[in-house]
C-alpha cells in the first residue's frame, strides 16, 4: 500500500495550518488556534479514555503508550500524565516539528513512519495504544491494516482505543459523500484547502472480524462523534489477552 499521498498532503497541512488540520473548527482556520486551550481539548480527550481504561481495569501497566497519528502531539502530551513514557508516530515531518517544538522539555518521543505498517516498534511494545480522528483519513484497507499492527504493537494485557467512522451518515453532505465520485470530492477539497483531506469509512463487519482472528478481545464499542455529523463513528477498545 502506498502512503506517499498521505505523506504529501499531511505535510502540506503540517506546513501550513497544523493546529487547525487536527481539529478542523471553521473559526480556527488560519493559524487561529489559542496553542494552550488547543492542548486542553486533548487532555479532555485522554482523562475520557482512562476513564474508559479505569472502567474496564486496563492496562495491567501504565508505563508505556503510543499516539498513533499524533500529529503536533494533542494526545501524546496528555498521555504523559499517566504513562512513565508515552511515543506519538506520524508520518508527515512538518507535524512531527510542530510537535517537537510544543514540547520543550522533551517529555515525549516523536517518530516519523511512511510504512503502512508500524514495523518500527516491535511487538508487544505498548501498554496503551490511542488514535483517534486519523483512520478516517485513509483508505479503509490502510486503516485496517493499522488497526491489525495496533494489536501486535500492543502488550498482553494491554488496551488500545481507536476511532474510525463506518460510513457516511444520512445527512444531506453525507449522502453527497456516497454518491459524488470520489476524485471529484478530492479536487474539490484540494481547490479549497491546498491539499486533500481525505475521509473514509472503515465498516464494523469488516473490522472486528480481522481483529478478533488476531486473538484480540473487543470489550467495548461505542458511538463516537468526532468525525462530525456526515460520518457514522465509533470507539472501539481493544485487548490482548494476557498468557494463561
Amino acid at each position: 500500500m502506498d502512503t506517499r499521498s498521505l505523506r504529501t498532503a499531511w505535510d502540506t497541512f503540517g506546513s501550513r495550518d497544523p493546529m487547525w488540520a487536527v481539529l478542523t473548527e471553521p473559526d480556527r482556520r488560519g493559524g487561529r488556534w489559542d496553542p494552550e486551550e488547543f492542548f486542553a481539548t486533548g487532555v479532555r480527550v485522554v482523562d475520557d479514555v482512562m476513564a474508559l481504561a479505569d472502567s474496564l481495569r486496563l492496562p495491567a501497566r501504565r508505563e508505556t503508550a503510543l499516539d498513533f497519528g499524533c500529529g503536533v502531539g494533542r494526545l501524546t502530551q496528555a498521555l504523559a500524565r499517566h504513562f512513565d513514557r508515552v511515543t506519538g508516530v506520524d508520518i508527515a515531518p512538518s507535524m512531527l516539528a510542530e510537535a517537537r517544538r510544543h514540547d520543550p522539555e522533551g517529555r515525549c518521543t516523536f517518530v516519523h513512519n511512511e510504512a503502512a505498517d508500524l514495523s518500527v516498534f516491535p511487538d508487544d511494545s505498548f501498554d496503551l495504544v490511542l488514535s483517534t480522528i486519523v483512520l478516517q483519513h485513509m483508505p479503509p484497507e490502510l486503516s485496517l491494516r493499522y488497526a491489525e499492527e495496533f494489536g501486535r504493537v500492543l502488550r498482553p494485557g494491554g488496551l488500545a482505543v481507536f476511532a474510525v467512522p463506518t460510513g457516511p451518515s444520512d445527512t444531506l453532505v453525507g449522502r453527497l459523500y456516497r454518491t459524488v465520485p470520489r476524485p471529484l470530492v478530492h479536487a474539490y477539497v484540494r481547490r479549497r484547502f491546498g491539499a486533500v483531506l481525505q475521509m473514509h469509512g472503515l465498516p464494523m463487519e469488516v473490522l472486528l472480524p480481522r481483529l478478533t482472528e488476531r486473538g484480540l478481545v473487543v470489550l467495548r464499542v461505542q458511538p463516537d462523534d468526532s468525525p462530525g455529523p456526515n460520518w457514522r463513528g465509533f470507539r472501539y477498545a481493544v485487548t490482548k489477552p494476557a498468557a494463561g
